[in-house]
């Protein structure tokens, strides 16, 4: 994940919270802070969201390797 937030200028951290909210499998995404510094940062995942394009989640998906598959019979 390290070199996908490199090329798009921001922490891992900041990745993994905007991969959670623009993801349609997460429903709720849950931070947790030590500290005010990190809810500054955590926040800042909210611009991270119009850097993941299509392409961006795919690869995401990629290297995760961990896509969950959608059951058919699921009607929600």
């Amino acid at each position: 994940m390290q070199p996908i937030a490199e090329r798009l200028g921001v922490t891992q951290a900041q990745l993994a919270l905007a991969w959670c909210l623009k993801n349609e499998n997460v429903s709720s995404v849950i931070t947790g802070a030590s500290k005010p510094e990190q809810i500054v940062e955590n926040i800042k995942c909210l611009a991270v969201l119009e850097k993941l394009t299509t392409e961006i989640m795919d690869e995401i998906d990629a290297v995760m390797g961990n896509r969950p598959a959608l059951d058919p019979a699921r009607q929600d």
